[in-house]
């Protein structure tokens, strides 16, 4: 593998410190931007955490470190946030992702641009082993900006011929993830000896993803070297229901204190098809939620 230059947004967060840190493994040089500045120590990774408000310092940026490869993986992380502030959402998932693309357009040495998509771009999903070719529907304004984005840049994809992969993950869970998600409630409850009531029904089933399949799939997309399309469902390898999910982490603890409500308070998704990206790109998912919950605890008890 040629080692490269790679620029990473998003650096401190779920995904990105993950990905800067293994990345930086194989000696790469990292470029981190993130409003919010992480531990990590190497020679060979620069943070900066400005705005970047304009093309142009974005363009600087790419030249002066020889970019060769970008992940976008920073932005608003989900539908729970920022909702009173619809500005910030757009600006920095939608005016940022533009003002990226962009200046790796004007600049001409982006050999590959990674953009981390969303499910929430389809919106309801109420058939399962649907296909990339599924209608954008996007329920809330974070969806619309993941969807918005994900066409702008399939134009870039197909107009200007920038090598571009957009990857619509499913719901990540892992560790070090900072905003909402039930996985992360039930464990962060459980730790702080807190009931916690579910809104919805036991049965209920959720598309997961670990973070350590979202890490390697970003890696496989980055150096696939073969001819490829522009966009990819990623899920994990199983559509695990939440009574399942509370057996897992019930094996790591004593008390668990979660009830389930009598109904669901929103609509099931049904888990899409991920067979593209295993045919195309030859990757596909290792951690089952067992897996997952097995490392997730095992990483939050060595801290």
């Amino acid at each position: 593998m040629n080692l490269e230059n790679i620029l990473i947004t998003g650096a401190s967060g779920l995904v990105g410190l993950p990905l800067v840190k293994k990345l930086l493994n194989e000696n790469n040089l990292i470029i981190g931007i993130d409003p919010v500045f992480n531990q990590v120590n190497s020679q060979n990774y620069r943070h900066f955490g400005g705005s970047f408000s304009n093309i142009e310092d974005i363009f600087s940026l790419l030249k002066e470190y020889r970019i060769s490869k970008v992940i976008h993986a920073g932005g608003v992380s989900g539908p729970m946030l920022l909702n009173q502030n619809p500005d910030l959402i757009i600006e920095n998932n939608v005016n940022f992702t533009m003002r990226l693309i962009e200046a790796s357009r004007l600049y001409k040495k982006i050999n590959r641009f990674i953009f981390c998509s969303s499910i929430s771009a389809y919106g309801s999903l109420d058939k399962n082993n649907i296909t990339e070719s599924y209608r954008f529907a996007p329920e809330n304004l974070y969806g619309a900006t993941k969807a918005a984005c994900d066409l702008l840049l399939k134009r870039y994809f197909l107009e200007y011929g920038l090598d571009i992969i957009s990857l619509r993950f499913s719901t990540i869970y892992g560790q070090k993830r900072s905003t909402s998600c039930f996985i992360n409630d039930i464990i962060t409850s459980t730790l702080k000896n807190k009931e916690l009531t579910l809104p919805f029904k036991s049965d209920l089933c959720w598309p997961y993803i670990y973070v350590e399949d979202v890490v390697s799939c970003i890696e496989a997309c980055l150096f696939f070297n073969k001819e490829h399309f522009f966009d990819y469902n990623v899920s994990g390898p199983d559509f695990p229901s939440y009574k399942k999910i509370i057996e897992e982490i019930n094996l790591y603890f004593d008390c668990l204190q979660v009830n389930f409500s009598g109904y669901n308070s929103f609509k099931e998704r049904k888990l899409f098809s991920i067979n593209k990206i295993k045919n195309d790109i030859n990757w596909e998912p290792e951690y089952s939620i067992q897996k997952g919950i097995k490392d997730y605890i095992s990483k939050l008890n060595s801290d």
